[in-house]
């Protein structure tokens, strides 16, 4: 989508007026990124303070800043970029005929959007990939890409998921702007097999009818693939077919399962805890 022009006569912080109608230019912007449907959209919307300071701290370049009038009070004490930027306050009613039915928050942001991650932002790392097979909820997505960064993950790998592009901004929140810092790939199932293959990855499964123990990845030095499927359907039988290793989480009686997200963070801090030991200065 081609990018329009930001008018220069109506920054908020030059202006004190809030813009009261969704025919004004700056308005009509923020309509045409968020009816943009693109895998590779050009502009992107992100929201909340946090999240636009994760973005700039990743190096993206913001375009312009947005806050409700009911916020109004807010935008003097938090401001997560510097007055560079275009700031421009927007009627309480202005915002919510913009978004619709569509969640939104009392600050927001435009930004350019960053390349889209490859698989070979993936290669030459020690850490662990996850990749999400079949996982859908993007909540859980974006639970599992701040649990990965925090453990030292290499990147997570998605297939299946239904989403256009990794700067949905549904995922940019839920990951709490860290979609701009580790590589989060969108790929297919034959993709990403190929790219496992071929950087030699061994393939780690969880499952209820494992019977490897979880623990057990402790003994596992190497880096490894941990692949995670999702609550109803499970790990892909091409997958389960390609794992050096199939490893269950212990439950007690009655609990049916965990949360993917859950499961991510038991499994990769099982891991991580294994590499330490086994390391010289572990």
């Amino acid at each position: 989508m081609a990018a329009a022009s930001v008018p220069s006569e109506a920054p908020a912080h030059q202006k004190a007026g809030a813009i009261e109608s969704v025919r004004h230019p700056a308005a009509r912007r923020v309509a045409d990124v968020l009816r943009n449907r693109s895998g590779r959209p050009r502009i992107i919307v992100i929201d909340d303070a946090e999240n636009i300071g994760q973005a700039t701290t990743s190096g993206l370049r913001i375009d312009s800043v947005y806050t409700t009038s009911s916020a109004a009070s807010d935008q003097c004490a938090t401001r997560p970029v510097d007055d560079g930027v275009h700031h421009y306050l927007l009627d309480d009613h202005v915002a919510n005929a913009l978004f619709g039915g569509q969640k939104h928050t009392r600050m927001f942001a435009l930004a350019r959007a960053p390349r889209a991650w490859a698989l070979d932002d993936l290669r030459g790392s020690r850490g662990d990939v996850v990749v999400l097979d079949g996982v859908r909820m993007v909540g859980n997505i974006g639970a599992i890409t701040r649990t990965a960064s925090a453990l030292g993950a290499a990147g997570v790998i998605v297939l299946d998921s239904g989403l256009r592009t990794t700067f949905d901004r549904r995922l940019i929140r839920a990951s709490r702007g860290l979609v701009f810092s580790l590589p989060v790939v969108l790929a297919s199932r034959t993709e990403c097999a190929g790219f496992l293959q071929r950087e030699k990855v061994r393939i780690a499964t969880l499952s209820a009818d494992a019977e490897s123990p979880l623990h057990a990845i402790r003994s596992v030095t190497d880096r490894i693939a941990l692949i995670l499927g999702s609550e109803r359907d499970g790990v892909s039988q091409g997958f389960d077919d390609l794992a050096n290793h199939r490893f269950s989480i212990p439950m007690k009686p009655g609990v049916e399962s965990l949360n993917v997200s859950v499961a991510a963070g038991i499994a990769l801090y099982e891991h991580a805890a294994g590499q330490e030991a086994a390391s010289p200065s572990g």
